[in-house]
């Protein structure tokens, strides 16, 4: 899953999306959250930095190259669970929150996910039907002073979704990476010269 980097058309914005994979990229994240959850809709502190962030991955949206929107993913046993999508108040219009939304499936699918699972405020319910979200149930909770509905969508399987026979330094990519040589690939140059060995015993290929 590479980065993806919308054409620029007609006039038409420029969106690029990509997993936050360096500490830059995660402060823009919680800003983007800060503005939208704490700064429009009124969010504690303490009920939007929930302690999930660091067993996430997240990812950073940008418009002409400006960070615009962001989104928390969450990996249990058998689905992705999104949260935290936000997206700053002048890209709104935009079209651009679809954008996120499908880079983040395919994201899940290349993991191998085929469940989307989200808690979905009830005002957007419509929106999110037209991109094949659904109920679980009929309950409605509350937190953070919204209420909620629990929605998911199926995922079609990836045929290229990492598994157990993926080649094993695939695995060792970066996340949304996985198709471009990596760091590890290039260091097999120097063979295995077994450093953690008395020096008399080291082997080189």
């Amino acid at each position: 899953m590479a980065e993806h980097r919308s054409a620029a058309m007609a006039g038409k914005p420029v969106v690029t999306i990509k997993l936050a994979s360096t500490s830059d990229e995660l402060m823009q994240c919680f800003a983007l959250r800060a503005a939208v959850f704490m700064g429009e809709q009124a969010c504690p502190y303490w009920e939007e930095f929930d302690g999930n962030d660091y067993a996430a991955s997240h990812i950073i949206m940008y418009v002409d190259g400006e960070p615009a929107g962001s989104m928390r993913l969450r990996w249990f046993q058998s689905f992705c669970k999104f949260e935290r999508c936000v997206v700053l108040k002048r890209y709104r219009g935009l079209g651009v929150h679809h954008a996120i939304n499908s880079w983040c499936k395919d994201f899940a699918r290349r993991k191998g996910f085929t469940k989307v699972y989200l808690h979905l405020q009830k005002r957007h319910m419509a929106m999110m039907e037209k991109e094949g979200f659904r109920r679980v149930d009929e309950r409605v909770f509350k937190f953070s002073d919204h209420e909620y509905y629990a929605v998911y969508c199926e995922l079609p399987p990836a045929a290229d979704a990492v598994c157990l026979s993926t080649e094993p330094m695939i695995m060792n990519r970066p996340e949304d990476g996985l198709d471009v040589e990596g760091i590890l690939e290039k260091s097999a140059v120097r063979g295995a010269t077994n450093p953690h060995a008395p020096h008399a015993a080291r082997v080189t290929n």
